[in-house]
């Protein structure tokens, strides 16, 4: 069984993040992917989060019709800061037999080292990076990540390319502009019915 993982705050979920979910299924033929919203990320710390509900609500919008996946509260249920190596611990004590893939983008690529036992992350699952911009020479990157580690070469997937960020989404919010094709129609009517990212 082929099980992937995406982590992120989602804060909110964005039409980028289901098109590199659809690459991740489709390019590594996955059996199931889990969307995992992060209670708080260490890299995020100073970002002001919409409430834990709001954040997997949008998701379970968002991902509802697409097979294979399962928003998850994994993370949000654990207490303190989020770290990818606990999930991957969990998951891989309910899948003992399953092989897992961990999705991250290019940006987060670019910070690997920084993670909570990065090393051990890319031991136990095969590391997938999704290429954001046209510019981004990856496997340069890739080779500094894996020097001197016998681990499975990171994967590179190939995805749409979106100009959208949740950073981009709440500024929009907050002044007033529209949001209309950065998010699904459903999470798009959910922000506004719950006037989230609107500046008081």
């Amino acid at each position: 069984m082929k099980i992937g993982i995406m982590g992120g705050t989602f804060n909110p979920v964005h039409s980028g993040h289901i098109a590199f979910v659809r690459a991740f299924i489709d390019q590594i033929g996955l059996d199931l992917c889990y969307i995992i919203p992060a209670r708080r990320s260490p890299f995020r710390m100073n970002e002001p989060l919409a409430e834990d509900m709001h954040r997997l609500n949008m998701l379970q919008l968002a991902f509802e019709a697409i097979p294979c996946t399962i928003v998850s509260d994994i993370e949000i249920k654990r207490e303190g800061l989020s770290f990818t190596i606990d999930t991957v611990k969990d998951i891989q004590s309910q899948y003992p037999e399953a092989e897992l893939f961990l999705l991250i983008g290019e940006d987060q690529a670019h910070r690997f080292k920084e993670w909570k036992q990065w090393e051990d992350l890319l031991s136990r699952t095969q590391l997938c990076i999704v290429q954001r911009t046209e510019q981004a020479d990856l496997q340069e990157l890739i080779l500094q990540l894996i020097d001197g580690l016998t681990v499975k070469m990171p994967l590179i997937l190939k995805s749409p390319l979106f100009h959208v960020s949740s950073t981009l989404i709440r500024e929009s919010m907050s002044s007033n502009q529209s949001i209309s094709g950065y998010v699904p129609e459903s999470v798009e009517v959910y922000i506004h019915t719950h006037k989230l990212y609107i500046s008081t």
